[in-house]
């Protein structure tokens, strides 16, 4: 049967659990988090998350050493889309505590520190 996009979103969400931007700005700078923005390049002219690490996610499978020993991984995008297939392919490659953060936007618009 084939899938649509949503189809794969919606599944992996079951994987990847969506967290309240509260709850991601409670993780924020913590010892072992790292926060991981998915989107394209030409996104991040609008800003990212502070001190989050940039990787496409038509990369990630081959730059995952760039989280370094992260215990936890905060993951968003541009609406939480990406950030929760990205999660779904973080936990196949072994990171256990993902979390999906939904959008930048939301962050930002919501007193989240940014650079």
């Amino acid at each position: 049967m084939t899938q649509t996009p949503n189809d794969m979103v919606a599944a992996a969400s079951t994987e990847v659990p969506r967290i309240s931007h509260g709850d991601a700005r409670a993780l924020h700078g913590q010892d072992g988090v790292v926060f991981l923005d998915v989107r394209e390049p030409a996104e991040l002219a609008g800003g990212k998350v502070a001190g989050a690490v940039a990787i496409p996610r038509g990369v990630l499978e081959w730059q995952t050493a760039e989280l370094g020993d992260a215990k936890t991984v905060v993951i968003y995008c541009a609406a939480g889309g990406r950030a929760a297939l990205a999660g779904e392919t973080l936990k196949k490659l072994g990171f256990e505590d993902v979390r999906n953060a939904g959008g930048f936007k939301d962050w930002a618009e919501n007193g989240g520190p940014v650079e």
